[in-house]
């Protein structure tokens, strides 16, 4: 549930800011590195004009204001969000502090571009076709790449992604889950069909007016879209948000046309909203080394806080309970977590899903976060850090499921 991953650094790194003035040549060019305990990504490019970069959160190209700067020191601000970078030359090295709002991060980079390296990335030639494609939700348009294998040997399968606005490979901190999904179920004879939200790469709409039961026939459209195409199986393969949409229309109380033959759910929401999101915040603090009792404390506070900032969706998202659509399934449900995932805590979630949907076939990964990476803690700091994009174990679990359904 990406929306749900937003620590305060995630916002201070789509910056805008102005020219440098006369930048001496002891700082001019590209600068990387990691802030501190956040795990993001800050690029700076000093030179006549000055730009920063979150390669993390694919933003790019944002101007930076460059305050003061002499030969081994420097001073930016991103006054937008509130924030700021002062720093010092030592070595090779810009070493100095991060601050937004009272928070305050070290920060230390290096010269040239942060290189991260995600060896699951397909990379062609690939031994199947690809097509792009668009279908429609009313009057949404919805643009996404069809996958076809040479020899089709399985059902068809729609990709819905987590929370936030995604794009059809759920891009994230340069990991693409999707392309690697179906890249793997491509080569193993499985057609897919993923695609970018609303108001994302080339769909319509506005992503802020929806909510996850609009987003929720998105995903249906696209179901009747691949049976208008000559699939005549078609199931859904969901994502955090995305799964538990796929539980949603499995389950609906009204059986309709983009109801899916089968469901995988990777990490999907089973408890009610309200609960996983403080539920999420509590442990994150008391991983990030918070006692219990004052971790509780400040969860209460920063919910309130991200519910009162939190627009259409949120106010959709605490109220949602997807309890009463699981409990309504009757198709192949193959239901997935990791038990360090610390968004959608399985404790309180897939063992939900096992107790409302007996003949779910449930699984649990040890060592695997929220987007299955092998982790040490968990939290979404590591996510960047991660060079794996998924466990191949659950890559190989999905396709032998599909493919003997």
């Amino acid at each position: 549930m990406r929306r749900l991953f937003a620590l305060a650094a995630a916002a201070a790194l789509t910056v805008m800011c102005t020219q440098a003035p006369e930048l001496p040549e002891s700082l001019k060019g590209t600068w990387s590195g990691e802030i501190e305990d956040l795990g993001l990504t800050l690029t700076l490019h000093l030179g006549d004009t000055c730009t920063v970069d979150s390669p993390d959160q694919e933003a790019y190209g944002f101007k930076a204001v460059v305050k003061k700067a002499g030969q081994e020191s420097l001073s930016v601000k991103f006054p937008e969000f509130h924030a700021s970078f002062e720093g010092r030359v030592q070595g090779d090295s810009l070493i100095g502090k991060f601050s937004q709002m009272g928070l305050k991060k070290q920060l230390r980079m290096g010269r040239g571009e942060l290189v991260r390296l995600r060896p699951q990335t397909p990379e062609g030639p690939f031994p199947y076709t690809t097509e792009e494609v668009t279908f429609n939700n009313a009057d949404i348009s919805l643009s996404g790449t069809l996958c076809l294998p040479e020899a089709i040997g399985a059902p068809a399968v729609v990709m819905v992604s987590g929370s936030g606005k995604q794009d059809r490979d759920e891009s994230l901190m340069g990991h693409k889950p999707f392309a690697v999904l179906s890249d793997a179920l491509a080569r193993e004879g499985i057609p897919s069909l993923r695609y970018d939200d609303r108001e994302c790469g080339g769909s319509t709409g506005v992503f802020a007016d929806a909510t996850t039961a609009d987003f929720a026939q998105d995903a249906a459209s696209a179901v009747q879209f691949l049976r208008s195409r000559g699939f005549s199986k078609v199931g859904v393969l969901g994502h955090s948000e995305g799964g538990t949409i796929a539980m949603m229309l499995a389950g609906a109380e009204e059986p309709a046309e983009g109801a899916p033959d089968f469901i995988v759910s990777l990490a999907g929401m089973a408890d009610r909203g309200d609960s996983t999101l403080m539920r999420q915040m509590i442990k994150t603090f008391i991983q990030g080394g918070a006692p219990e009792k004052a971790a509780s404390f400040a969860a209460k506070i920063s919910y309130k806080k991200t519910v009162k900032m939190g627009g259409k969706w949120m106010e959709s998202f605490v109220a949602l309970d997807p309890a009463p659509y699981i409990a309504r399934i009757k198709c192949p449900v193959l239901a997935l977590n990791g038990d360090k995932d610390c968004q959608v805590i399985p404790e309180y979630n897939l063992s939900k899903i096992e107790a409302l949907c007996p003949g779910a076939d449930c699984r649990l990964y040890p060592g695997l976060n929220h987007l299955f990476q092998h982790c040490k803690t968990g939290l979404g700091t590591e996510y960047a850090k991660i060079e794996e994009t998924m466990s191949g174990d659950v890559i190989r679990d999905i396709t032998e499921w599909i493919k003997n359904l």
